[in-house]
Protein backbone atom coordinates (compact mmCIF):
# COMPACT_ATOMS: atom_id res chain seq x y z
CA UNK A 1 0.00 0.00 0.00
CA UNK A 2 1.91 3.09 -1.18
CA UNK A 3 1.98 6.08 1.15
CA UNK A 4 3.59 9.46 0.87
CA UNK A 5 4.39 12.21 3.36
CA UNK A 6 2.84 15.60 2.52
CA UNK A 7 1.76 18.59 4.57
CA UNK A 8 2.96 16.84 7.76
CA UNK A 9 0.63 13.87 7.20
CA UNK A 10 0.89 10.44 5.60
CA UNK A 11 -1.42 9.86 2.62
CA UNK A 12 -2.39 6.63 0.89
CA UNK A 13 -2.29 6.97 -2.89
CA UNK A 14 -2.42 4.88 -6.05
CA UNK A 15 -1.22 5.56 -9.59
CA UNK A 16 -1.88 4.06 -13.03
CA UNK A 17 -0.73 4.78 -16.56
CA UNK A 18 1.71 7.28 -18.03
CA UNK A 19 1.37 10.66 -19.72
CA UNK A 20 -0.06 14.05 -18.68
CA UNK A 21 -1.05 14.03 -15.03
CA UNK A 22 -4.60 13.70 -13.75
CA UNK A 23 -5.30 13.80 -10.00
CA UNK A 24 -8.58 12.30 -8.77
CA UNK A 25 -10.14 13.58 -5.53
CA UNK A 26 -13.03 11.70 -3.91
CA UNK A 27 -15.79 13.18 -1.74
CA UNK A 28 -16.41 13.24 2.00
CA UNK A 29 -16.92 9.89 3.76
CA UNK A 30 -15.56 8.04 0.70
CA UNK A 31 -12.10 6.91 -0.34
CA UNK A 32 -9.99 6.45 -3.46
CA UNK A 33 -11.57 3.06 -4.22
CA UNK A 34 -14.39 4.90 -6.00
CA UNK A 35 -12.01 5.58 -8.91
CA UNK A 36 -11.21 1.88 -9.27
CA UNK A 37 -14.81 0.70 -8.85
CA UNK A 38 -16.03 2.98 -11.66
CA UNK A 39 -13.02 2.03 -13.83
CA UNK A 40 -11.78 5.62 -14.02
CA UNK A 41 -8.22 4.66 -13.10
CA UNK A 42 -7.98 2.13 -15.91
CA UNK A 43 -9.65 4.25 -18.59
CA UNK A 44 -7.83 7.48 -17.73
CA UNK A 45 -4.58 5.56 -17.35
CA UNK A 46 -4.63 4.56 -21.02
CA UNK A 47 -3.42 8.02 -22.06
CA UNK A 48 -2.57 9.79 -18.79
CA UNK A 49 -0.90 9.18 -15.47
CA UNK A 50 -3.82 8.94 -13.04
CA UNK A 51 -3.15 9.59 -9.35
CA UNK A 52 -5.81 8.97 -6.70
CA UNK A 53 -5.38 9.49 -2.98
CA UNK A 54 -7.39 9.22 0.24
CA UNK A 55 -8.30 12.60 1.71
CA UNK A 56 -7.12 13.33 5.22
CA UNK A 57 -9.36 11.44 7.66
CA UNK A 58 -10.39 8.96 4.95
CA UNK A 59 -9.31 5.53 3.84
CA UNK A 60 -5.74 4.73 4.85
CA UNK A 61 -4.56 8.33 5.17
CA UNK A 62 -3.85 9.95 8.52
CA UNK A 63 -6.75 11.35 10.57
CA UNK A 64 -5.76 14.59 12.28
CA UNK A 65 -8.33 16.06 14.71
CA UNK A 66 -8.79 19.31 12.76
CA UNK A 67 -8.20 21.31 9.55
CA UNK A 68 -10.68 19.78 7.11
CA UNK A 69 -11.73 22.90 5.17
CA UNK A 70 -11.48 22.98 1.40
CA UNK A 71 -8.50 25.32 1.79
CA UNK A 72 -6.73 22.83 4.08
CA UNK A 73 -7.42 19.95 1.73
CA UNK A 74 -6.45 21.94 -1.37
CA UNK A 75 -3.11 22.51 0.33
CA UNK A 76 -2.92 18.73 0.86
CA UNK A 77 -3.56 18.10 -2.84
CA UNK A 78 -0.81 20.51 -3.89
CA UNK A 79 1.60 19.06 -1.32
CA UNK A 80 0.91 15.55 -2.60
CA UNK A 81 1.60 16.75 -6.14
CA UNK A 82 4.89 18.21 -4.92
CA UNK A 83 5.86 14.99 -3.15
CA UNK A 84 5.07 12.91 -6.25
CA UNK A 85 6.86 15.27 -8.62
CA UNK A 86 3.68 16.36 -10.38
CA UNK A 87 4.30 19.86 -11.72
CA UNK A 88 0.89 20.40 -13.33
CA UNK A 89 -2.26 18.31 -13.50
CA UNK A 90 -5.91 18.22 -14.42
CA UNK A 91 -7.91 17.81 -11.22
CA UNK A 92 -11.01 15.60 -11.19
CA UNK A 93 -13.10 15.98 -8.05
CA UNK A 94 -16.40 14.41 -7.03
CA UNK A 95 -18.72 16.15 -4.55
CA UNK A 96 -16.54 17.83 -1.89
CA UNK A 97 -13.56 16.66 -3.92
CA UNK A 98 -14.73 19.09 -6.60
CA UNK A 99 -14.69 21.92 -4.04
CA UNK A 100 -11.14 20.94 -3.06
CA UNK A 101 -10.12 20.84 -6.73
CA UNK A 102 -11.49 24.32 -7.40
CA UNK A 103 -9.81 25.71 -4.28
CA UNK A 104 -6.48 24.24 -5.39
CA UNK A 105 -6.90 25.90 -8.80
CA UNK A 106 -7.37 29.27 -7.09
CA UNK A 107 -4.44 28.81 -4.70
CA UNK A 108 -2.02 27.70 -7.43
CA UNK A 109 -3.53 28.33 -10.88
CA UNK A 110 -0.20 27.61 -12.56
CA UNK A 111 -0.36 24.03 -11.24
CA UNK A 112 -3.85 23.19 -12.59
CA UNK A 113 -4.38 22.74 -16.32
CA UNK A 114 -8.11 21.97 -16.20
CA UNK A 115 -10.90 20.91 -13.83
CA UNK A 116 -13.58 18.24 -13.86
CA UNK A 117 -16.15 19.12 -11.18
CA UNK A 118 -18.52 16.22 -10.54
CA UNK A 119 -21.59 17.32 -8.56
CA UNK A 120 -19.85 19.75 -6.19
CA UNK A 121 -21.81 21.84 -3.70
CA UNK A 122 -20.12 25.09 -2.68
CA UNK A 123 -20.85 26.78 0.63
CA UNK A 124 -20.90 30.17 -1.11
CA UNK A 125 -23.58 28.93 -3.56
CA UNK A 126 -25.68 26.99 -1.06
CA UNK A 127 -28.47 29.56 -1.31
CA UNK A 128 -29.11 28.40 -4.89
CA UNK A 129 -30.18 24.94 -3.82
CA UNK A 130 -33.36 23.68 -2.18
CA UNK A 131 -33.36 19.94 -1.68
CA UNK A 132 -37.08 20.03 -0.91
CA UNK A 133 -37.57 20.62 -4.66
CA UNK A 134 -35.53 17.50 -5.43
CA UNK A 135 -37.81 14.61 -6.28
CA UNK A 136 -35.49 12.03 -4.71
CA UNK A 137 -34.96 13.91 -1.43
CA UNK A 138 -37.98 12.46 0.37
CA UNK A 139 -36.92 8.91 -0.49
CA UNK A 140 -33.40 9.58 0.76
CA UNK A 141 -34.69 11.22 3.94
CA UNK A 142 -36.98 8.26 4.61
CA UNK A 143 -34.12 5.81 4.12
CA UNK A 144 -32.07 7.76 6.66
CA UNK A 145 -35.00 7.90 9.10
CA UNK A 146 -35.45 4.14 8.81
CA UNK A 147 -31.76 3.82 9.75
CA UNK A 148 -32.20 6.03 12.80
CA UNK A 149 -30.95 9.39 11.52
CA UNK A 150 -33.19 12.42 11.01
CA UNK A 151 -32.42 14.80 8.13
CA UNK A 152 -34.05 18.09 7.18
CA UNK A 153 -34.13 20.09 4.00
CA UNK A 154 -33.03 23.14 5.97
CA UNK A 155 -29.87 21.51 7.34
CA UNK A 156 -29.04 19.00 4.59
CA UNK A 157 -25.46 20.35 4.34
CA UNK A 158 -24.72 20.15 8.09
CA UNK A 159 -22.43 17.16 8.62
CA UNK A 160 -21.90 18.15 12.25
CA UNK A 161 -25.57 17.50 13.03
CA UNK A 162 -25.38 14.26 11.06
CA UNK A 163 -22.20 13.07 12.82
CA UNK A 164 -23.70 14.00 16.20
CA UNK A 165 -26.73 11.80 15.57
CA UNK A 166 -24.55 8.90 14.46
CA UNK A 167 -22.47 9.22 17.63
CA UNK A 168 -25.56 8.99 19.81
CA UNK A 169 -27.21 6.00 18.19
CA UNK A 170 -27.59 2.97 20.41
CA UNK A 171 -29.35 -0.37 20.58
CA UNK A 172 -31.66 -1.21 17.69
CA UNK A 173 -31.19 2.20 16.03
CA UNK A 174 -27.44 1.67 15.94
CA UNK A 175 -27.89 -1.78 14.42
CA UNK A 176 -30.30 -0.47 11.76
CA UNK A 177 -27.93 2.34 10.82
CA UNK A 178 -24.95 -0.03 10.56
CA UNK A 179 -26.99 -2.34 8.34
CA UNK A 180 -28.05 0.58 6.14
CA UNK A 181 -24.58 2.02 5.51
CA UNK A 182 -22.51 -1.15 5.93
CA UNK A 183 -19.74 -1.69 8.46
CA UNK A 184 -16.97 0.02 6.43
CA UNK A 185 -19.17 3.09 5.89
CA UNK A 186 -20.16 3.13 9.55
CA UNK A 187 -16.53 2.99 10.66
CA UNK A 188 -15.63 5.86 8.30
CA UNK A 189 -18.41 8.02 9.75
CA UNK A 190 -17.43 7.28 13.35
CA UNK A 191 -13.81 8.19 12.59
CA UNK A 192 -14.75 11.52 10.98
CA UNK A 193 -17.24 12.31 13.74
CA UNK A 194 -14.30 12.63 16.14
CA UNK A 195 -12.78 15.43 14.04
CA UNK A 196 -13.77 18.96 13.02
CA UNK A 197 -14.65 17.72 9.52
CA UNK A 198 -18.37 18.39 9.94
CA UNK A 199 -17.93 22.08 10.76
CA UNK A 200 -14.99 22.60 8.41
CA UNK A 201 -16.69 21.13 5.36
CA UNK A 202 -19.58 23.60 5.48
CA UNK A 203 -17.32 26.67 5.71
CA UNK A 204 -16.56 28.90 2.71
CA UNK A 205 -12.94 29.12 3.85
CA UNK A 206 -12.27 31.91 1.39
CA UNK A 207 -13.95 30.20 -1.54
CA UNK A 208 -16.47 32.99 -2.11
CA UNK A 209 -18.74 33.40 -5.11
CA UNK A 210 -16.42 36.13 -6.37
CA UNK A 211 -13.40 33.85 -6.15
CA UNK A 212 -15.24 31.02 -7.87
CA UNK A 213 -15.78 33.39 -10.78
CA UNK A 214 -12.01 33.88 -11.09
CA UNK A 215 -11.44 30.37 -12.43
CA UNK A 216 -9.94 30.68 -15.91
CA UNK A 217 -8.97 27.07 -16.60
CA UNK A 218 -11.14 24.86 -18.81
CA UNK A 219 -13.86 23.33 -16.63
CA UNK A 220 -16.18 20.38 -17.18
CA UNK A 221 -19.22 20.77 -14.91
CA UNK A 222 -20.38 17.16 -14.77
CA UNK A 223 -23.65 16.60 -12.94
CA UNK A 224 -26.12 13.75 -12.66
CA UNK A 225 -29.27 14.11 -14.76
CA UNK A 226 -31.27 14.15 -11.52
CA UNK A 227 -28.66 15.84 -9.32
CA UNK A 228 -29.90 17.96 -6.40
CA UNK A 229 -27.32 20.58 -7.39
CA UNK A 230 -28.35 21.51 -10.92
CA UNK A 231 -28.70 25.19 -9.98
CA UNK A 232 -24.99 25.10 -9.11
CA UNK A 233 -24.28 23.45 -12.47
CA UNK A 234 -26.04 26.29 -14.28
CA UNK A 235 -24.28 28.91 -12.16
CA UNK A 236 -20.86 27.51 -13.03
CA UNK A 237 -21.73 27.38 -16.72
CA UNK A 238 -22.92 30.99 -16.70
CA UNK A 239 -20.10 32.49 -14.61
CA UNK A 240 -16.96 30.63 -15.65
CA UNK A 241 -15.56 31.73 -19.02
CA UNK A 242 -14.35 28.29 -20.15
CA UNK A 243 -16.93 25.99 -18.59
CA UNK A 244 -18.99 23.36 -20.38
CA UNK A 245 -21.77 21.42 -18.70
CA UNK A 246 -22.63 17.76 -19.24
CA UNK A 247 -25.26 15.59 -17.57
CA UNK A 248 -24.77 11.92 -16.67
CA UNK A 249 -27.92 10.07 -17.79
CA UNK A 250 -29.98 8.51 -15.02
CA UNK A 251 -27.59 9.58 -12.25
CA UNK A 252 -28.36 11.60 -9.12
CA UNK A 253 -25.50 12.85 -6.93
CA UNK A 254 -23.25 9.78 -7.09
CA UNK A 255 -22.72 9.51 -10.84
CA UNK A 256 -19.47 7.47 -10.55
CA UNK A 257 -21.56 4.76 -8.89
CA UNK A 258 -24.97 5.29 -10.48
CA UNK A 259 -23.84 5.35 -14.13
CA UNK A 260 -20.14 4.61 -14.08
CA UNK A 261 -19.80 3.91 -17.80
CA UNK A 262 -21.30 7.24 -18.89
CA UNK A 263 -19.48 9.16 -16.16
CA UNK A 264 -16.06 7.79 -17.09
CA UNK A 265 -16.71 8.23 -20.82
CA UNK A 266 -17.54 11.92 -20.35
CA UNK A 267 -14.49 12.51 -18.17
CA UNK A 268 -12.22 10.70 -20.63
CA UNK A 269 -13.66 12.62 -23.58
CA UNK A 270 -12.93 15.94 -21.85
CA UNK A 271 -9.40 14.88 -20.91
CA UNK A 272 -8.64 13.78 -24.46
CA UNK A 273 -10.03 17.03 -25.88
CA UNK A 274 -7.84 19.03 -23.51
CA UNK A 275 -4.80 16.96 -24.41
CA UNK A 276 -5.43 17.43 -28.14
CA UNK A 277 -5.84 21.17 -27.64
CA UNK A 278 -2.53 21.42 -25.79
CA UNK A 279 -0.75 19.47 -28.51
CA UNK A 280 -2.23 21.73 -31.19
CA UNK A 281 -1.25 24.85 -29.28
CA UNK A 282 2.27 23.52 -28.90
CA UNK A 283 2.56 22.84 -32.65
CA UNK A 284 1.27 26.28 -33.51
CA UNK A 285 3.77 27.79 -31.12
CA UNK A 286 6.66 26.24 -33.10
CA UNK A 287 5.44 27.37 -36.53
Amino acid sequence: MPRIAANNLSFHYQQAGAGPDVVLIHGLTGDLSIWFLCQAMGVIGRAHRATAYDLRGHGYSDTPPSNYTSADQAADALAIMDALGIERATLVGHSFGGVVAMHAALIAPERVTALVLSDPSFAALRHLEDLNRWGHWENFRQEAADAGVELSGEHWYDLTRFFGQVNHLDGERLLRFRQAVGLPGFNRLIKLARTTCGDDAKAESGLTAERIGEIEQPVLALFGEFSPFLATADYLTEHLPRCVQRRVPGAKHRAPEENAAAFVALVDEFLMEQRAGRVLASVRGTE
